[in-house]
């Protein structure tokens, strides 16, 4: 099983395990941030299992239709997240509304703290397992759980400080406040889903400072390189996609042209995890030829 799987297939249970107990928690509580804490537990856990079906289809071999993987899905999941993150904000508010105006004060404040308590511990072990899993494998799937559970950290942190507030002062009104605070804050996480997500599709450069990297790479590494061009990188999945032309001396052999290739090729996969390399070997600098030369 693939580091991947293994991480949806955690994250689908500890959601489940959340949502659960949050529901409960809300039924004996009623406390409007506990249930919408709850909604966010819930759909995190059925978009991890959805999660774990995109990624199973994003590991498939190329076959006679995908020359290149099935690596695009990510993409259309992520656009699925933001759709069901979307709807999540959308629900918190509305349980807000209708809990202002019947105007229902939360019951068993110290069932719902120590709920939300196991929330923290649990969420924060399975974030930074996550994290860990996503900095490994650079997968955007992975990444939009991460989030989603990072968001759900930061909300129960938001609750627990409501719920101790009410309990000191009986001040209500703040469990309120804090849900539709837990709203905006999902609206502006969804944010970056979406934004790697157009990232993906629109094949967007590799960070600069990896291309700087490259760069160095290609005109350090043998000394009978003169220059290059054409250089574009871009992102897919875990991996890294590096093309390039490489002029070289004209009077170098085949032979040899290929094997300062492969020393550069060699070295840009040693340096850069998960890299695929593509070179073009040019005797002369044709960058300025805007369509095939003639001769």
């Amino acid at each position: 099983m693939s580091k991947e799987k293994k991480a949806v297939i955690i994250a689908s249970w500890t959601a489940f395990i959340l949502a659960i107990t949050k529901f409960i928690t809300w039924i004996l509580s009623g406390s409007m941030a506990v249930i919408s804490s709850a909604v966010d537990s819930l759909l995190d856990f059925f978009v991890s299992v959805v999660n774990l079906i995109a990624i199973r289809k994003s590991e498939k071999w190329e076959d006679d239709n995908y020359h290149y993987w099935h690596w695009k899905i990510e993409w259309i999941w992520a656009l699925f997240e933001w759709s069901i993150i979307t709807l999540s904000w959308i629900l918190i508010i509305y349980f807000a509304i209708q809990k202002i105006i019947k105007w229902e004060e939360i019951e068993k404040l110290d069932v719902s703290i120590y709920v939300i308590i196991f929330s923290i511990i649990l969420t924060s072990f399975l974030v930074y397992y996550l994290s860990k899993i996503s900095k490994q494998t650079n997968n955007l799937i992975i990444k939009s759980d991460t989030l989603h559970y990072k968001t759900d950290l930061y909300t129960n942190f938001g609750i627990i400080i409501s719920l101790i507030i009410i309990k000191i002062t009986w001040f209500h009104l703040i469990d309120w406040i804090v849900s539709i605070w837990i709203a905006i804050y999902i609206i502006i996480a969804a944010f970056s889903i979406i934004k790697e997500a157009y990232y993906m599709l629109m094949d967007r450069s590799l960070d600069e400072d990896l291309v700087e990297k490259i760069k160095e790479i290609i005109m350090k590494t043998d000394n009978q390189v003169s220059s290059y061009h054409f250089l574009k990188t871009r992102a897919s999945w875990k991996y890294k996609f590096i093309e390039f032309h490489l002029v070289l001396n004209k009077e170098i052999s085949l032979l040899e042209a290929h094997k300062v290739s492969d020393k550069i090729e060699c070295k840009l996969k040693r340096e850069i995890t998960n890299s695929k390399i593509l070179i073009h070997l040019d005797p002369i600098d044709d960058s300025h030829f805007d369509s095939c030369p003639i001769n």
